[in-house]
């Protein structure tokens, strides 16, 4: 669900910047009417202040700060938590578990943005918890019985190349060489990584590394769907509607596929459980919450730059969990942040 929040917040954040314009033009048209020496002045000062409130925009407070760094590890840890959950449940069971809880959590936002949902884009609704979170949940949960969470982590910042590649093939969007250069980029600190998890070869670790990459690429077509279909719908009406579309069938494959069994009848299943709903109440939604909030509190351009933050932070909580991390990790990694830069530029 990263991405999806990157690629909608946008549309959260332009909305107070245009009401904040309008609010203040109105007591400056008045002015003009009442007397035109006192509309001069009261136009300075507006001047003044409009120009300091930007000003303070621009200029990202220390709490700002804080809550971006909140917000790369809230995201960042979620690949530990990840690989918690999957050493009781198997990856079916964990994916039914968070979709569900997340659905759960979900409802009440759809209730107060019901009547702002479009319903008639049902199908682009589906994509979004398809190619946002389902998908992508089940992938990761395979990949991390076999992969470090801080490798998972650091792949997960390949979704922003992979949105411009698919933006290109599917719906002709523009590209720089700059962009191309990151993309590349992107990819060579990519094998890097894979092959340094790997041990130096490639072997059944590439297939497992290779989901991660699936993921993300999910997170990219994602982030496309909303951009191209339902950019004038409200972010949390997209996230909210999404998953009303298709909870009943999460949480009926939560007793289906044996998930609710599994986590009661395993002796560290409510563990498990524990682990699964910071993933979906912190991670998906609280982060959502975080994420937008930020947004309004700065700009669109201060939040996104979690994207440099996660790979760091997926290295630093790995490695407190005890995780192996090399140089070549290190190097990887760098490789990656670089083409992000170059693919935003």
């Amino acid at each position: 669900m990263v991405i999806f929040k990157l690629a909608s917040a946008t549309l959260v954040a332009d909305t107070p910047a245009r009401s904040a314009a309008e609010v203040a033009e109105t007591p400056a048209a008045s002015a003009v009417e009442a007397d035109d020496a006192d509309a001069s002045s009261a136009t300075k000062v507006d001047h003044v202040d409009a120009s300091s409130a930007t000003k303070v925009a621009d200029t990202p407070a220390l709490a700002d700060w804080l809550i971006l760094i909140l917000l790369a590890i809230v995201w960042g840890a979620s690949f530990i938590f990840i690989k918690r959950a999957v050493q009781v449940f198997e990856p079916v069971h964990m994916a039914f578990w968070r979709m569900s809880m997340a659905t759960l959590m979900y409802l009440p936002i759809a209730l107060s943005v019901w009547t702002r949902i479009d319903w008639k884009r049902w199908l682009p609704l589906v994509g979004v918890v398809l190619f946002g979170s389902a998908i992508p949940n089940y992938f990761f949960a395979i990949a991390q019985q076999h992969v470090n969470s801080s490798l998972a982590g650091v792949l997960n910042s390949l979704t922003p190349m992979f949105a411009l590649f698919l933006g290109y093939a599917f719906f002709k969007k523009g590209y720089t060489s700059s962009k191309i250069a990151g993309v590349l980029m992107g990819l060579v600190g990519a094998t890097m990584l894979i092959w340094s998890s790997s041990g130096g070869h490639f072997s059944g670790q590439l297939w497992y590394a290779g989901l991660c990459v699936f993921a993300t690429i999910c997170y990219a077509f994602n982030a496309l769907i909303v951009n191209r279909y339902l950019s004038d719908q409200h972010p949390a009406g997209i996230a909210s509607a999404a998953f009303m579309l298709t909870g009943a069938f999460f949480l009926f494959g939560l007793w289906y596929s044996g998930a609710w069994d599994a986590a009661w009848s395993h002796p560290k299943g409510s563990h498990a459980l524990g682990y699964i709903f910071y993933l979906a109440a912190v991670g998906t939604v609280g982060g959502s919450i975080l994420y937008f909030w930020l947004i309004q509190r700065t700009s669109p351009v201060f939040a996104t730059s979690v994207t440099y933050l996660l790979p760091v932070m997926a290295l630093m909580i790995g490695l407190l969990d005890g995780e192996h991390i090399t140089a070549l990790d290190l190097a990887g990694t760098g490789v990656i942040l670089t083409g992000i830069y170059l693919v935003r530029s």
